[in-house]
């Protein structure tokens, strides 16, 4: 998959790697990736437990937790 960042964009990762927050481009873009999905599950959340779900913020935690160990694993 190719795809073009906006230039305020690769501006951000290009700064992020020169300061070695990364060390590649490709390390930013997964970072930003899975910062906005982890948003995103944090919002579902909140939203569900505003209407009385039945997950907790324990649940979601732990489901998080998992799923990075995992991700951490397929890397090698």
């Amino acid at each position: 998959m190719k795809i073009e960042l906006t230039p305020d964009s690769a501006q951000w990762v290009e700064a992020a790697v020169a300061a070695g927050r990364f060390d590649t481009a490709e390390d930013a873009v997964r970072y930003a990736i899975n910062s906005a999905k982890q948003s995103e599950l944090r919002d579902m959340l909140a939203a569900t437990e505003a209407e009385g779900g039945r997950h907790s913020a324990d649940d979601v935690r732990r489901h998080l937790r998992e799923h990075r160990a995992a991700h951490a694993a397929s890397r090698g």
